[in-house]
């Protein structure tokens, strides 16, 4: 298949309520689509999603804070159900976009979860890519996610928000870190400085954040929720968590794909995207 041409985009930008710049880009033309990522990433995660989409949807890229043009400072409430939920509203309100569907990843997918059950209105439609949901997961499973994410943040008051990083790193990256050289981790490790400081904090809001089985029951807009089949271990009890509780929501499990499931397997995610958005 011929490689698209890119679409051109425009960067904007705004200021949140502590100052902070907060950065986004608007590409394409048609019904508003906003895309949210998750922690260590930007909005170029989704690079493989960008030029199939922006032919049908006027997509929202935000760059959260600490990613690629958003500053860095730490709000006092800073977390994915906080300050990340209030400033998809400001982009939102700047760009007068009364009503948009959403297509989010990780924890980008847990603040467009909460944004859709507190403001059903505003939400046509949510494309969820393992939304880091983890107080849906059953007692003993969520006990132990909740404790590795912990052991991680403690390190950055131990060690510094580098080595913080670098934990969450090797917890994420697994044997594909593992097999990396020297040189090749500490290079990407660089590139991801300026998400150091936000690891520990984002990692203890998403153990914080209030979600109940009840807000999925309730759930308004109509969802799609994908998921990789070798992502990471507990993902696979909030997607069952979903199957259960919402039998008529597409709960998609995508094969040889890890948790970066709209990257490894870009085709079948875009297809069945589209056709979601579209039926």
């Amino acid at each position: 298949m011929p490689q698209r041409p890119k679409i051109a985009g425009i960067i904007r930008s705004i200021r949140a309520n502590d100052g902070t710049k907060l950065e986004y880009e608007i590409v394409g033309s048609g019904p508003p689509l906003v895309m949210l990522h998750g922690l260590l990433a930007n909005r170029f995660t989704f690079s493989r999603q960008r030029e199939v989409l922006a032919e049908h949807y006027q997509l929202v890229l935000l760059n959260f804070r600490g990613s690629a043009g958003s500053n860095d400072p730490l709000p006092s409430d800073y977390g994915v159900g906080t300050s990340d939920l209030d400033n998809l509203r400001a982009v939102l309100d700047t760009e007068k976009l009364d009503r948009v569907s959403l297509f989010a990843h990780s924890s980008g997918g847990a603040t467009a979860f909460l944004f859709a059950t507190q403001s059903p209105e505003r939400v046509d439609r949510a494309v969820l890519l393992e939304p880091t949901l983890t107080r849906l997961m059953p007692p003993t499973e969520h006990t132990r996610i909740t404790a590795e994410n912990e052991k991680i943040a403690a390190i950055a008051e131990a060690k510094g928000p580098g080595a913080c990083l670098r934990a969450a790193v090797e917890s994420m990256g697994g044997a594909s870190w593992a097999k990396l050289d020297l040189d090749t981790q500490k290079d990407r490790l660089k590139g991801l400085a300026g998400s150091a400081p936000f690891v520990g904090p984002h990692l203890r809001s998403l153990n914080a954040l209030a979600v109940t089985e009840d807000n999925v029951l309730t759930l308004r807009p109509r969802a799609l929720l994908l998921y990789g089949a070798n992502s990471f271990w507990f993902e696979k009890f909030i997607a069952d968590r979903f199957r259960t509780l919402r039998p008529d929501l597409p709960v998609l499990t995508v094969e040889d794909a890890s948790h970066n499931v709209h990257r490894d397997q870009a085709d079948i995610v875009n297809a069945e995207v589209m056709a979601f958005l579209t039926n």
